[in-house]
């Protein structure tokens, strides 16, 4: 016994801050909606969700006419998205289990006629239940709870959609922007096959290095057939997220894929999530219930059943009518509730829990993500700053020792070839710093999103440059 009060004032210790929890105990399906609409858009900077029943597509028609922004693109995502449409329907089923919580059940009438030789017999019976006047608090707080950890859910869903639109945002900027070093690629390797084709004409060139310079064309081309691919795939992946159907996916991107901006300390990155963090609001406001819970399962097992009313009997012998009260109730003996009070316990230390590891799992993942956004953003320094100088100067000094007749035409084309790879790992490389920034944002927005902890995917590097062959 004294072990389980124990465990009981470590959950309420541990449910008492449920400070960023809306209110629960007042509102309606429609505030409950626009007050979570409301906590997304502080936590993302995003537009508010506009009410379930807005007209989509006219709100929606004057964005897709336009280059899409970032911005636009959560608007629409928020508006057009049926995910975000259940979601808030889920809120209405909440609310509808907190008003139910709080009814009283109806009164029972039952009547009964009896036969007998003098006459019927009639018995008359109104009877309702007491032990609700006193269950309907706390089965109303049990739901209350149940709600704020259903508006805590839903908000993370929808913060976690905001930055999912961000990330894909980005993913489609950055494979568009492959495409385009892919092309210029394949328009390098294009140029050295043709000349090599006509030395080949003219008897300069041997079958093999002809046929070399084929191959590179060919794979030249391959790498952009691939970089299309996975563009139009980014694309769909976009109108998934936005809700989209024909013929409204023939978007265009305002922008190219911008540079980082400076680099932000985050050093309290650990104490912010956590202070933000909805998935630990809502396990608190699910112990909470669970600790309500525990105490109506002990109440209900000493008074399962106590109806209160009247009743009436006329006799068959002379038709008098009596009337009196009646009581209607159990007798614990066998059961008085110690099974559910036994699993309301149990359901509370789990919980608890589950509250200790989760608190784990944000402050490692903040100081994990915070750590590689770093990381990533100096390696995107790193390489527009020196290396890709440094891969410049080496086509420039290449293109001096061609033009000094030290070497030949196809070694200025590896060079620049080289240029070109290199310039597709620093996108690669912006990318994935920028969907770093926008992990490590989501999780300080209040969501921890636990498979973007191991997307670590750092581009492929560039191949490094082979001394000129000469002529």
């Amino acid at each position: 016994m004294l072990r389980l009060l124990g465990c009981g004032a470590v959950v309420v210790m541990a449910v008492l801050p449920i400070g960023g929890c809306r209110s629960a105990a007042e509102g309606s399906p429609a505030a409950d909606v626009a007050s979570v609409a409301a906590d997304v858009a502080r936590r993302t900077g995003a537009p508010p969700t506009a009410a379930p029943d807005t007209d989509t597509a006219a709100a929606c028609g004057p964005l897709l006419a336009r280059p899409l922004t970032e911005e636009s693109a959560v608007k629409i995502a928020l508006l057009r998205n049926a995910t975000v449409r259940a979601s808030y329907e889920r809120l209405g089923i909440a609310r509808a289990e907190l008003l139910q919580a709080g009814l009283v059940s109806n009164p029972v009438f039952a009547i009964s006629r009896k036969g007998f030789a003098h006459g019927p017999e009639i018995e008359l019976a109104l009877t309702q239940s007491f032990v609700d006047l006193f269950f309907a608090p706390l089965r109303r707080r049990i739901a209350a709870n149940d709600l704020c950890a259903t508006q805590a859910e839903i908000a993370r869903e929808l913060v976690h959609l905001v930055y999912d639109v961000r990330r894909a945002f980005v993913e489609v900027r950055g494979a568009q922007e492959t495409v385009r070093v892919r092309q210029e690629a394949r328009a390098s390797v294009t140029t050295a096959r043709d000349l090599m084709r006509r030395l080949h004409a003219a008897g300069n060139v041997r079958d093999p290095d002809l046929t070399i310079e084929e191959v590179g064309a060919a794979r030249a081309q391959l790498g952009v057939d691939a970089s299309e691919l996975e563009a139009r795939d980014a694309r769909e992946r976009l109108n998934v997220l936005l809700g989209l159907r024909r013929p409204d996916v023939g978007w265009t991107i305002e922008g190219a894929l911008p540079s980082l901006p400076a680099a932000a300390t985050e050093e309290d990155a650990e104490a912010r999530a956590l202070a933000s963090s909805l998935e630990l609001l809502e396990a608190k406001a699910r112990l909470a219930s669970a600790l309500e819970g525990s105490g109506l399962a002990r109440r209900e097992g000493l008074f399962p059943v106590l109806d209160l009313g009247l009743v009436g009997k006329r006799e068959s012998s002379d038709g008098a009518w009596g009337f009196g009260p009646a009581l209607t109730t159990t007798i614990p003996i066998f059961d008085h509730g110690q099974a559910r009070v036994l699993a309301s316990n149990a359901t509370a230390r789990a919980l608890v829990a589950r509250h200790e590891q989760l608190t784990v799992e944000v402050g490692a993942a903040a100081r994990r993500l915070a750590d590689r956004a770093r990381a990533l953003a100096a390696r995107e320094r790193y390489l527009r700053e020196t290396y890709l100088p440094l891969r410049t100067r080496y086509v420039d000094e290449t293109m001096q020792m061609f033009n000094a007749m030290q070497i030949g035409a196809f070694d200025v084309l590896d060079a620049k070839e080289g240029e070109t790879d290199a310039r597709r790992e620093h996108v690669e490389t912006l990318v994935a710093a920028w969907r770093s920034r926008l992990d490590l944002a989501e999780l300080l927005a209040g969501s921890l999103d636990r498979e973007r902890l191991d997307d670590l995917h750092l581009p492929e590097a560039a191949e490094q440059p082979t001394p000129a062959k000469g002529h």
